[in-house]
């Protein structure tokens, strides 16, 4: 239910020339983060935190929370046309709007990308302003054996769905989940597969593997082609394209509802985030696919269910930020930093003690949202021109920008090396058909998976039978299970 007093109270902290311009300033910020190579919502948000101790407190979050929208956008927009996510969030976005831009419809593809984020994030927000308290209280379900069920169905079901082989998608995950060990153990506080390298310890940084093994393989190929784009636009650089591609994602209605609320359920977890909400998505869209439809080779429904997925976990994320202050991701942890940095303290308290700053936080990320378009066909509208740069000139210039990223992100030579590596294992993996994409998923899921496995057994040790002892730990084996023998049946009709 809504409080209206506070709701009131909230709507009137808004009414004021700094909030605008916090949004409009935060948004930029957000999408020019979101589209540079190596750079990461976090590390954006942690640059400005400091920036925010002299603001007023709503004012201060309104900024943060504007980077957070704007990055989670804009990372999409590199993720089309040069199939190199600016953040982990749009990876899934790559595979179907890389070939639309390879096919000449950037301009399209990015009007599905920026229409569908702000439909999921309006979606995701509007659904915080009435149900926050229900989808908290269900996020205190979430113990280690959902956890542990939920990686699981997560891991098969991206197996069953991408690649060409099952075993080749599973093997590739189940490598993911190795590499994923590598660092110290949280639960133990043991180095594992370090090498004696210190700059391992901290494990492998996610966003350096994400842009490795999906930007360099696809620069290789780069190689044999004049642009990006191997046809001549019809229309060429155009708002026209931008606009059509809006108008094409508005029309995709069950898409947007169901993919929205993929995000939103994926979000409130704690530690799940917008790689996995879209990735979800995407998946569940591929196997709800229409005669006639081409996921991976450029079809619209897939540009549209990953970005709307990817930003609708946003108000999911921050249920739970600001229900229980748990963040669940290194986004929200520095967004949590700045509640603490007010003296704030997210969860039941904070209803309490600061309705009005909630629903005035809230009120102003819808307000993002509606603005978000605006911003986000500007910026679009300029960097599009990228497929037109002949290679010789742009090949060069993003092994540069991309390995100063890589070095920029904890100034060490290491992780350019982590880069260019991740490039090379990709290029391996997607030239014999061992799907990349499944590996990544693996490395991104193994972290949770090894700290809910060793909660696990504190908790229960080798008693395997407490996992069936919770309702929705059965139900996500039990959608395990359906996976595998939809993928087995698959595979049986095919012989």
């Amino acid at each position: 239910m809504i409080d209206l007093a506070n709701l009131i109270d909230g709507y009137s902290l808004l009414l004021r020339w700094d909030i605008l311009a916090a949004i409009a300033g935060g948004m930029v910020f957000g999408l020019l983060i979101g589209v540079i190579p190596g750079m990461t919502a976090a590390l954006g948000l942690a640059i400005l935190l400091p920036l925010t101790f002299v603001m007023e407190s709503i004012t201060a979050l309104v900024l943060l929370t504007s980077v957070y929208t704007g990055s989670l956008t804009g990372g999409g927009i590199l993720a089309i046309l040069i199939n190199t996510p600016g953040t982990p969030g749009a990876l899934a976005t790559t595979f179907d709007g890389y070939p639309m831009a390879r096919q000449g419809k950037q301009n399209e593809a990015l009007g599905l990308q920026i229409m569908a984020s702000i439909v999921g994030g309006l979606i995701s927000y509007l659904t915080l302003l009435f149900i926050i308290q229900p989808l908290a209280h269900f996020a205190l379900q979430f113990g280690p054996s959902e956890i542990l069920a939920l990686t699981v169905f997560v891991l098969v079901v991206i197996g069953v769905l991408v690649g060409d082989s099952f075993l080749r998608a599973l093997f590739s995950g189940f490598l993911g989940l190795m590499a994923s060990t590598i660092g110290t153990s949280v639960a133990t506080g043991t180095a594992r597969g370090t090498f004696g390298l210190i700059e391992l310890e901290d494990g492998l940084p996610l966003i350096l593997c994400v842009i490795g093994m999906f930007a360099i393989p696809e620069m290789i190929s780069l190689t044999t082609r004049k642009t990006i784009s191997s046809v001549q636009l019809v229309h060429g650089h155009n708002f026209k394209g931008l606009l059509a591609g809006a108008k094409l994602a508005l029309r995709s209605k069950l898409v947007l509802l169901r993919s929205s609320a993929i995000g939103i359920g994926i979000g409130v977890l704690p530690a799940a985030g917008a790689t996995l909400a879209s990735l979800l998505s995407y998946s569940i869209a591929k196997r709800w696919a229409k005669p006639g439809q081409t996921f991976g080779s450029g079809e619209p429904e897939g540009v549209i269910a990953a970005e709307s997925a990817n930003n609708a976990s946003e108000g999911g994320a921050m249920a739970i930020l600001l229900a229980l202050g748990i963040p669940g991701s290194a986004s929200t942890a520095v967004i949590l930093g700045g509640f603490m940095l007010h003296g704030l303290v997210p969860g039941p308290g904070l209803f309490r003690d600061n309705g009005p700053l909630v629903y005035g936080l809230i009120l102003a990320n819808i307000l993002q949202m509606a603005l978000l378009g605006a911003f986000a066909l500007g910026i679009a509208y300029s960097v599009a021109r990228v497929v037109r740069v002949p290679t010789q000139i742009l090949l060069p210039v993003l092994v540069v920008l991309i390995s100063l990223g890589a070095f920029s992100f904890r100034n060490l030579w290491i992780d350019v090396v982590i880069l260019f590596s991740f490039g090379f294992l990709g290029y391996v993996l997607k030239r014999y058909k061992f799907a990349p994409i499944a590996f990544m998923i693996g490395l991104f899921l193994g972290r949770p998976l090894d700290e809910e496995m060793m909660r696990f057994n504190a908790l229960f040790g080798d008693d395997l039978s407490r996992v069936f002892d919770r309702p929705i730990t059965m139900g996500l084996v039990g959608l395990t299970l359906i996976s595998i023998i939809f993928q087995a049946r698959k595979s049986f009709w095919r012989t």
